[in-house]
């Protein structure tokens, strides 16, 4: 009975990514599920508001009794507050209640967002480091998912598209990496290039290592830069491409893996916190900011877009650039390579080995060539 007015608000929604307009779907037909598959025209306020004290009732349950989590809750009230203001505006609909809306808005103890957990949801760059050492790399598919794991470090990339990642899409004189939407599986279809994060070295050696041994077995410019398990042999002349991973499966359980030795469960996305949190530690001003943003593939940060409105790509290549040229410390390091230089950290400990790192680079950046012992 309602197909015909879902279709039409699905043309309307085309401008949402497609993940979107599923989420909406999903609560559009949970809610004629709860009308039993009455005509959305017949809705009443009284139908909202019972809609919304069954959604407040399903946060209380368990999952395995068929109930909802906060996010989900908050999610399926708003998606179909949007759905019935829309309604109102298309032919038959008109004379639906304005109030309809508001009755889904739902009561404080409902709609409030739960306390941020405590266990960070995102690795250090030294832990992240850490995850890749410890992974295997004897197989040729453990190479690959270790590469993996240390690009989504090196360029921030989403995992869709660092999955569909080609070698054509790489610079690696430039040291650059391009977002392709017509190509790639781009979060909203946005295109980009992407200049590798600073303080990222030990990544790119891993997975420079990756492309060299990729490029030994013939690989070309419109083959995969992460194949599947089965296409990792030699190629031949003439061949036909070798197609990127068609889903972000193996990414996420490569990170699964990589994580659970540190006793965590990092996900994919997991390494852009980690990269947003390094920029919080290493740009002192609102121009550095923004471009770290902008090479994550963000188009507006709130503060710098007040200071310095629109920023071009190029201009912020070339910060990112100067920030990986540069050597600078934030508060934390210095104490800690004083604290190195002091005797402080007991030798073979986590914090003695970075602490060494940073010492030696503030020597190399100084100029000394004294050696640290």
């Amino acid at each position: 009975m309602n197909d015909r007015i879902v279709h039409d608000w699905q043309a309307y929604a085309r401008r949402y990514n497609s993940k979107t307009v599923q989420a909406h779907l999903i609560s559009i037909r949970d809610f004629e599920r709860f009308l039993e598959g009455r005509s959305f025209e017949k809705v009443t306020p009284k139908d909202a508001g019972a809609y919304r004290d069954h959604l407040v009732k399903l946060r209380t349950l368990p999952k395995e009794k068929g109930g909802l989590s906060n996010s989900t809750v908050r999610h399926r009230a708003s998606h179909l507050a949007a759905f019935f203001t829309w309604l109102r505006g298309q032919s038959g609909y008109r004379r639906l209640s304005t109030s309809i809306p508001d009755y889904f808005a739902l009561p404080r103890s409902a709609s409030a967002r739960p306390l941020a957990v405590e266990k960070r949801a995102f690795p250090s760059m030294e832990e992240a480091w850490r995850m890749v050492e410890l992974m295997p790399s004897q197989k040729v598919a453990q190479r690959r998912d270790r590469a993996m794991v240390s690009f989504a470090f090196v360029c921030g990339f989403r995992a869709g598209a660092l999955t569909s990642l080609r070698f054509k899409h790489l610079d690696l004189e430039q040291q650059t990496v391009v977002q392709d939407a017509s190509e790639m599986r781009a979060k909203n279809d946005k295109s980009y290039r992407a200049t590798w994060f600073p303080r990222t070295y030990e990544f790119r050696d891993v997975f420079l290592g990756w492309v060299q041994e990729l490029t030994h077995l013939g690989f070309q410019q419109q083959d995969a830069v992460f194949p599947e398990i089965k296409d990792l042999g030699p190629r031949f002349p003439g061949a036909s491409a070798v197609t990127p991973l068609a889903t972000s499966r193996a990414l996420q359980a490569a990170f699964a893996r990589a994580s659970e030795p540190l006793g965590a469960h990092y996900s994919p996305h997991s390494a852009r916190h980690a990269l947003k949190a390094l920029g919080a530690r290493i740009c002192r001003t609102h121009e550095e900011r923004k471009a770290w943003s902008m090479n994550l593939g963000h188009s507006d940060e709130q503060i710098t877009e007040r200071h310095y409105g629109k920023m071009s790509p190029a201009r912020s290549g070339k910060i990112i650039e100067a920030l990986n040229s540069t050597v600078a410390f934030t508060e934390d390091e210095r104490e800690m390579i004083l604290d190195f230089h002091e005797g402080r950290f007991v030798r073979g400990t986590d914090e003695y080995r970075i602490a060494r790192k940073l010492a030696e680079k503030r020597e190399q950046a100084r100029g000394d060539d004294d050696v640290i012992e």
